[in-house]
């Protein structure tokens, strides 16, 4: 069977949202001291307008004088909105100090509720999924018990849910979480549309990763209108939602859409956050795969090299998002056919992805897909054909015969079933990949080093 060409597939990033307060403005009686109820009105209303720098120097001040009050839910409230800050600038030590310190204060039901939701967010941005997951279910616990269970901050609650369900391959109780979520939200009287945005924006990835492209062109294009429309067009979260909508044009290849909206992209999140921020490192990582995908190596290898260094910055040696962006620079060493920085790149990977997602995780399957790639190529035959079922193995766990990744899977594993001269094996395995192509109304070619990845809402 003569080598067909290589369709990349390579590791992108999500980003998760972070803001909502779920607690109302300071009231004199709450505050007991006019002084304070300012600057946290202040700081919420800078908050609205982006200028999060500006709001969380109100919200430190704000926390200064609350020290010496001897109200506790001034300062629990204080150090709340001082996180949200923290968190949304990128300075999460900082932020799980503060969350830790609020909750330790013994808040009202409420505002725990908002604090532990937006804890389960940090948790799961740090790749922290099982404390994330204990954080969440407590804070929907409130969340019901306080409002009922057709509330907006339940709706809230069941998206940071339903986020942690699909970064530890629980599809289906993901899918469940925006489902109830979405319906929350549509169903209130007074629509919020940046809500029904930010649950569309997450309902789509999770489409996107189980190859319903087409439902996940749906959701995405709706939650950016809605959020053009809510917040004008260079807000963070607008951002968030072309870089969406740019990855989905892309693994379909209409690539000039894909690049339009990841360019656009970028100077907005640098504008609004910071050049260091981990979310530019996400979208420029994306904007590398877009390049790559288009032969443009030279210009991707910069791009994933300072996504690096930020996310190693940010998170230390061994996060998650880590993982993505070594698989990245893996296939560009493998393009160069410098097999061997390839191996070590992707063991770094798959060792830092079997600690944070578990040892079956789809992503796991993609990284084990690659090494095996990389063990064909070095002629370690056995090596990679125990990489190969490995990863089969997952996949058909994780998300069932026929998702697309697992095409390309079967397919270089028929290649390698090949070339060890096993050819009725290999056509068995072609066969099966056969029927994946049928239901996706696709051709998969083999040789292609799969990649699934990462995206972190917001």
């Amino acid at each position: 069977m003569a080598p067909q060409v290589a369709k990349r597939k390579w590791s992108v990033g999500l980003t998760l949202g972070i803001l909502t307060c779920c607690v109302s403005a300071p009231t004199a009686s709450m505050a007991g001291d006019a002084e304070w109820t300012h600057l946290v009105a202040e700081g919420q209303q800078l908050e609205a307008q982006g200028r999060y720098a500006e709001a969380a120097s109100s919200f430190q001040s704000a926390l200064d004088l609350a020290g010496a009050s001897p109200e506790p839910s001034r300062m629990a409230q204080s150090m709340y909105q001082l996180a949200l800050m923290k968190q949304v600038l990128g300075d999460y030590s900082a932020a799980g100090a503060l969350y830790e310190k609020a909750i330790g204060l013994h808040p009202a039901p409420r505002l725990l509720g908002a604090i532990l939701l937006n804890h389960a967010r940090l948790d799961g941005i740090e790749g922290k999924f099982e404390e994330a997951a204990v954080l969440a279910n407590k804070s929907l616990e409130i969340h019901r018990s306080e409002f009922g269970p057709n509330h907006p901050s339940v709706a809230d609650t069941l998206d940071a849910v339903g986020w942690i369900q699909l970064r530890q391959g629980h599809y289906r109780e993901s899918e469940s979480a925006y489902t109830e979520s979405l319906a929350i939200r549509e169903q209130a009287k007074t629509r919020d549309q940046l809500g029904v945005a930010a649950t569309l924006n997450d309902l789509g990835f999770l489409q996107y990763s189980v190859g319903h492209y087409a439902e996940a062109e749906a959701s995405y294009r709706r939650a950016l209108a809605l959020r053009r429309a809510a917040l004008g067009a260079s807000d963070p979260d607008v951002a968030d939602s072309m870089l969406r909508l740019g990855e989905l044009y892309r693994v379909q290849h209409q690539f000039s859409k894909a690049e339009q909206l990841m360019q656009g992209a970028i100077p907005m999140l640098q504008s609004a956050l910071r050049p260091e921020h981990p979310r530019v490192a996400n979208a420029s990582n994306n904007l590398g795969v877009l390049y790559c995908d288009e032969g443009r190596f030279k210009e991707a290898k910069p791009l994933f090299d300072r996504a690096l260094e930020i996310y190693e910055k940010a998170f230390g040696p061994d996060h998650y998002q880590l993982a993505g962006v070594l698989s990245n620079l893996a296939l560009i060493e493998s393009e160069k056919h410098a097999y061997q920085k390839a191996e070590a790149a992707y063991s770094r990977a798959l060792a830092i992805e079997e600690k944070t997602m578990g040892p079956e995780h789809p992503e796991v399957a993609a990284m084990l897909n690659n090494l095996a790639q990389i063990y064909r190529f070095e002629e370690r035959y056995a090596d990679a054909e125990k990489a190969y079922l490995r990863a089969i193995g997952i996949w058909e766990q994780s998300v069932g015969k026929a998702h697309p990744d697992l095409a390309g899977c079967l397919l270089n594993y028929a290649e390698l079933l090949r070339k060890v001269h096993r050819k009725k094996e290999a056509a068995e395995v072609e066969a099966r990949a056969k029927q994946v192509e049928v239901a996706h109304g696709k051709n998969y070619s083999a040789t292609a080093l799969v990649d699934w990845h990462e995206l972190q809402r917001h």
